[in-house]
């Protein structure tokens, strides 16, 4: 069944100069007092923060260690004057105290610590200087305090992969880069084993069974790629060494922040079991597969920019993908609960000189059950039709998105829809409102309702440029108008408790009444 709904002043009595002497001697005692405070190896804390998430980083409780490929020793102590020489080197050397389980196949069993005594252990941080520094591939690795791994500020330290398959606890990467064709070894990186080419992602964290499970990792700023420069690569090329970026796989409390993730198969991955993540302030570009995928529940993915998809073969290319497993492990035959996809861009078409450009589904969620979920104030600019499509959808909430085509004049133009689960089980208890869309947006199932969506029509195209700043340019504010008077500004309807109501994708609050879209438009 479907239904439609609506549419400084000073009190001091002291004299003037005497306040004014008194500043400046504030204000030096601050300066020096942040001077002897102040850690140069750290740089600052996460670039970006938004109202409606805030990332903590971990407090540094124990020693500070320095690790330089150029200048270290393996007879270092891990001062700045005598550093280690490299990662690899530190964890390989048993330089690192941690913990373990002392049963395997037993992940309740107690903690035994393993490197007892090592001099770095949970709440210590290691500083990364520039050059290389190996790959690292873990199966143990749990502190029972955060053990900060970063980048020295202005250095340009990088691995060729961070790997853990196994169990792990409290680790904090943090301004560094992963690429994987940076491997040194006896070998070249593209005919070498011990990298595993593309079959295992560039940071790649998974539980399993045998060891024991993961959880609790924050990452960073790191920068993640299979290779710097992939502009000369074929269809093949990219079939046969793109990694994919970010991979999490039944680790629970993932946090990524602030990551740059290019030229990979897919980007960042929120396998099966991977609950309670978050991934915000993101980029991925230049992409083969998926720019995303979110197979888990309680996930937060929000501002992020996925753009640059690549047609190399015949995967299924989607922005933002999601599908349930049930106990068979097929697709579709579960639910996935509680996800917020906002704020996000998503752009298809990155390069229009690169002949392997193609465009991606935007947010494609075709086998449900998705129930509880949140997609709401998104941009998706892609010459595809499924722009928000939920095969599938419980008390869901698809709101302020702005859907718009990126190639005119042929038949495919994107919508939004919510619609039955692909066995036919109906969809229920969802809203669709506020949207703009460029071919239409459709709702069906119990109690689901569609309307104060504004649609263009995909023959009607031109219509875009009466509406946004600069469309051929992905600048989609919405310019302040007749037309805009007319269709869009104010015509949404509040929904309490949602963000899109009360704050456009720019971060800026809205009226009480808000425009449809993505942006609030600036009178």
């Amino acid at each position: 069944m479907k239904k439609d709904i609506g549419n400084v002043q000073l009190t001091n009595p002291e004299s003037t100069m005497k306040i004014m002497y008194k500043i400046v001697l504030i204000f030096i005692l601050a300066i020096l007092l942040q001077n002897c405070r102040k850690d140069t190896s750290e740089p600052s804390p996460a670039a970006k923060y938004f109202s409606d998430y805030d990332f903590e980083e971990p407090a540094v409780s124990g020693s500070t260690f320095y690790i330089d490929p150029e200048n270290g020793s393996p007879e270092g102590d891990g001062s700045r004057q005598h550093p280690w020489k490299t990662l690899q080197a530190v964890i390989d050397s048993n330089l690192i105290e941690y913990y373990k389980h002392a049963e395997t196949n037993n992940d309740a069993s107690e903690l035994v610590a393993v490197n007892a005594g090592a001099p770095v252990k949970g709440g210590d941080k290691l500083v990364l200087l520039s050059g290389y520094h190996g790959f690292v591939n873990l199966s143990n690795f749990i502190f029972k305090d955060w053990l900060t791994i970063a980048g020295e500020k202005g250095a340009t330290p990088v691995l060729s992969r961070f790997s853990i398959n196994g169990a792990f606890k409290n680790i904090y990467l943090k301004n560094f880069s992963i690429i994987k064709d940076s491997y040194v070894g006896a070998e070249d990186y593209w005919v070498a084993d011990d990298i595993n080419h593309n079959s295992n992602a560039c940071l790649y964290l998974a539980s399993n069974s045998f060891r024991g499970s993961g959880s609790d990792i924050k990452i960073n700023g790191l920068t993640v790629k299979t290779t710097n420069d992939a502009s000369s690569w074929t269809a093949a090329n990219w079939v046969e060494k793109a990694a994919s970026g970010i991979s999490l796989r039944s680790v629970e409390h993932a946090e990524v922040v602030n990551c740059d993730v290019e030229n990979i198969r897919h980007g960042i991955l929120f396998e099966y079991f991977s609950d309670k993540g978050t991934a915000v302030n993101n980029v991925v570009k230049n992409f083969s597969g998926d720019g995303s995928r979110i197979i888990s529940n309680n996930i937060l993915f929000a501002y992020n920019t996925i753009t640059g998809c690549l047609k190399v073969d015949d995967n299924h290319d989607d922005g933002i993908q999601s599908y349930s497993r049930g106990a068979d492990n097929s697709p579709g035959t579960g639910v996935l609960y509680n996800v917020t996809i906002r704020g996000n861009i998503i752009i298809g078409i990155n390069n229009k000189n690169n002949p392997l450009s193609a465009s991606p589904q935007g947010i494609g969620c075709f086998d449900g059950f998705f129930d509880n979920w949140v997609v709401e104030n998104n941009i998706i600019i892609s010459n595809t039709y499924h722009g928000i499509s939920f095969y599938g959808m419980r008390n869901g909430r698809i709101l302020n998105n702005t859907v718009i085509d990126q190639v005119p004049g042929d038949d495919v133009s994107p919508w939004i829809m919510v619609t039955d689960h692909k066995n036919g089980t109906k969809s229920e208890n969802c809203i669709v409102a506020n949207n703009i869309a460029s071919a239409s947006v459709s709702a069906s199932g119990n109690n689901v309702t569609a309307g104060n969506n504004y649609v263009f029509g995909k023959n009607n195209y031109d219509s875009i440029y009466f509406a946004f700043t600069d469309p051929d340019n992905n600048d989609l504010h919405l310019l302040v108008n007749d037309f805009t008077k007319r269709n869009i500004i104010d015509k949404g309807i509040r929904l309490e408790g949602f963000v899109s109501a009360g704050m456009d994708r720019g971060l800026s609050e809205r009226d009480n009444v808000p425009d449809l879209g993505a942006y609030e438009a600036q009178e």
